[in-house]
């Protein structure tokens, strides 16, 4: 039978570098914003993952990271499918 419940904790998160040497992905990301007159806008930059981690707060990250590995150990303990 699964797990009712499933805790993740993370702590010590910590910058150790500012990127991976050879980036595992790389991907092509287009935006589209309106400004505060109305305009739209549209730029397009290429992003290299995970390098592109180094740019965000570390704050952000883990949070973010913690929500990953939440939803990944409850896949993988058969709570969520």
């Amino acid at each position: 039978m699964p797990p009712r419940e499933v805790n993740v904790y993370t702590s010590n998160w910590q910058a150790t570098g500012v990127n991976v040497s050879v980036p595992q992905y790389m991907l092509t990301v287009r935006f589209q914003w309106i400004d505060q007159a109305g305009a739209s806008h549209e730029g397009t930059r290429t992003v290299l993952f995970p390098n592109v981690l180094a740019q965000l707060p570390a704050v952000y990250v883990a949070e973010r990271m913690t929500e990953m590995l939440l939803a990944y150990a409850r896949q993988a303990l058969g709570v969520d499918e």
